[in-house]
């Protein structure tokens, strides 16, 4: 994991027992220094509290009381596939990073949430019971419409990132296009 300040003195920097934690944190759910092990969406499903489809309606960054920037997301809640049905909506979802005024904090893999776009999000609570995506950039899934199928499908970094002009069974499972229909069937089987 990298994690870089610009323009922030090293007192609001990443240390100590704070990024011991985080760092226990990215181990356990597949994240190595410099690269990302693929999360597969069986695991993703099962360790996630939560599993919702919705729409991003805002972001905002701000510092926590040791100076940290941070960012949160507020996720229009359209459909809940794990856990409370009566989830609050719009639902607020923090992330480490962001950029604030002139600063800016970055941390690798981090989710990136943009205002408007359709997700799926895998999402875990945090220590201070905060909702957080799950993998970090593992966790969150675009929605998108394939321009020549018509259908509604997703991607991350690791599933359903294929052209749609390749036949499917040329291509690695990474690159086979995985439909919203078809991971929400997934999803809800294995929260059984």
């Amino acid at each position: 994991m990298a994690c870089r300040h610009i323009g922030i003195s090293p007192d609001h920097g990443c240390a100590g027992s704070r990024l011991f934690g985080l760092l226990l944190f990215l181990v356990l759910t597949g994240v190595s220094a410099d690269s990302l092990v693929p999360l597969e969406i069986d695991f993703l499903s099962d360790k996630a509290r939560w599993i919702v489809r919705g729409r991003v309606l805002s972001k905002s960054c701000q510092r926590d009381p040791q100076g940290r920037i941070f960012t949160r997301v507020k996720l229009d809640v359209e459909e809940v596939w794990k856990g409370e049905r009566d989830m609050v909506s719009p639902l607020t979802i923090v992330h480490g990073g962001g950029i604030l005024g002139r600063y800016r904090s970055f941390v690798s893999n981090q989710v990136d949430y943009r205002l408007g776009e359709q997700v799926v999000v895998f999402l875990v609570r945090n220590s201070r019971g905060e909702a957080v995506t799950l993998g970090l950039c593992q966790g969150k899934f675009q929605i998108f419409k394939n321009p020549i199928s018509g259908r509604r499908q997703v991607r991350n970094l690791f599933h359903g990132n294929g052209r749609a002009d390749r036949q499917p069974l040329l291509m690695l499972p990474r690159e086979r296009p995985l439909a919203l229909n078809d991971l929400r069937t997934r999803v809800q089987g294995r929260a059984r």
